[in-house]
């Protein structure tokens, strides 16, 4: 029995360790905190998405808006995040709920702004106030200012385009230290690859670029 346990502790740690998300710290032992907000969608879409026909003959083609790529953008940015050693990336599910708070007080103290309205509001506030509120270090905003799949009516040929911008805030110098604007069109891709590549390449820049100091003395 002995024996047994000394063989089961180590795996109970290793899958306490893994079902948390823990990552190894950054070379220089650092670890800093970082919340990463839902990306606020600039441009006029319907919550349940929304397709637009566009052109005649053969250019006709269907445009489709997803109502969600802000949600999406927030998600896939959180989870390659994940993967830079030394960043300890807020709960996502934890966010949810706090920002489901934040909208309900903001429900009974407007009660006619809808659903949509509310949630506006919230992602254009200041992230520093959001930074502070969730005591963590550093806050990712993003924008996204362009997001569609394109179908060609005639030839079934699509592709997907997607403009969007990252930032970094340092809460505790209220300012930005480091953002990217990421413009990509990708032949026969989804929107949601497109916000994957961004993603990448926020990671591989925060990597390369250091803003939040995890690699210096």
């Amino acid at each position: 029995m002995r024996h047994t346990l000394r063989f089961l502790i180590p795996i109970l740690f290793a899958a306490v360790f893994l079902a948390t998300g823990c990552h190894s710290p950054a070379r220089n032992g650092r670890f800093v905190k970082v919340a990463v907000l839902d990306g606020l969608v600039t441009y006029p879409v319907n919550p349940k998405g929304e397709m637009g026909q566009e052109g005649w003959w053969f250019s006709a083609k269907d445009r489709y808006k997803s109502g969600n790529v802000g949600i999406q953008l927030g998600e896939v940015l959180a989870r390659e995040l994940r993967k830079v050693d030394g960043l300890d990336i807020y709960s996502r599910d934890d966010l949810s709920i706090y920002m489901a708070q934040k909208e309900h007080a903001l429900k009974a103290a407007f009660p006619n702004l809808t659903s949509v309205e509310r949630k506006q509001w919230l992602a254009k506030q200041d992230p520093i106030d959001y930074g502070k509120s969730l005591n963590v270090d550093y806050v990712v905003r993003s924008e996204v200012s362009r997001a569609s799949t394109v179908t060609n009516r005639t030839f079934t040929w699509w592709y997907s385009q997607a403009t969007v911008q990252v930032e970094l805030w340092d809460v505790t110098k209220n300012q930005i230290v480091w953002q990217q604007t990421y413009d990509k069109t990708g032949a026969f891709d989804s929107q949601l690859k497109l916000l994957e590549y961004c993603a990448r390449r926020v990671a591989k820049g925060i990597r390369k670029r250091d803003p939040v100091g995890l690699y210096g003395p």
